[in-house]
């Protein structure tokens, strides 16, 4: 999917059991179809967790951030805030957790991703103290990013974000603060992570040094909704 340079990623902490069927019908067969068809959304994928801190994911992927911009696009967002505060379009920005990034896709720097016939997701999120940047992204891109696709059985596909901190309009909707780095990783099944040579190419020394000083935001294992 060469064309998709920019994610959407949308994360929500709980949704209120007797509601929670209803909204997953809505968001499916009405939430979703109504941004695929604007301009620059390229695909879009949901995700309920197996474990970590957030209960549902939502991954679009964007051709460009004037995805966000696009008049049918702004349109929607403006439809869907006049709408009753009882409708899930209000509600569900005010549900626990609720948080939404735009990111940009900064590794691997080649090669084209293309969505795997896999069910499973492994998303990380990091923070890194301001002066450790470089080092930080030097770990993540010639050592531990290759290490996983490479050597770890597993892991299908995997893709690092930077968070876009400027050029997104306050009317495309809510934007989260953080985290600034953001790794997601297509995996074949939902134990991968429980393999020895997971374990292994994650204690390098260079990753035991990287990991004293940089601050994870969440680690979330999820499942296709569909």
């Amino acid at each position: 999917m060469s064309d998709a340079k920019y994610l959407l990623f949308v994360r929500i902490s709980s949704v209120p059991t007797e509601i929670e069927s209803a909204w997953n019908q809505w968001y499916d067969t009405e939430h979703l179809p109504n941004r695929l068809d604007k301009p620059g959304f390229v695909a879009a994928r949901r995700y309920r967790s197996i474990f970590g801190e957030y209960r549902y994911l939502t991954l679009y992927e964007l051709s460009a951030l004037d995805a966000l911009t696009s008049a049918p696009y702004l349109e929607l967002r403006a439809r869907e805030a006049s709408c009753s505060p009882q409708s899930f379009e209000v509600m569900t920005q005010k549900l626990p957790g609720f948080a939404r990034g735009v990111y940009e896709q900064i590794g691997p720097k080649t090669g084209e991703y293309l969505i795997p016939d896999t069910s499973v997701l492994f998303v990380i999120g990091h923070d890194v103290p301001p002066n450790r940047d470089e080092e930080f992204n030097a770990w993540y891109d010639t050592e531990h990013l290759p290490s996983m696709l490479e050597r770890v059985p597993g892991f299908v596909a995997g893709r690092r974000f930077r968070l876009v901190e400027s050029g997104v309009p306050s009317a495309s909707g809510i934007h989260t603060p953080g985290p600034k780095y953001v790794t997601a990783y297509d995996l074949a099944d939902e134990n991968v992570l429980e393999t020895e040579a997971f374990k292994r190419e994650t204690q390098t020394p260079w990753s035991a040094w990287v990991r004293s000083w940089y601050l994870r935001r969440f680690r979330i294992l999820a499942k296709s909704t569909t």
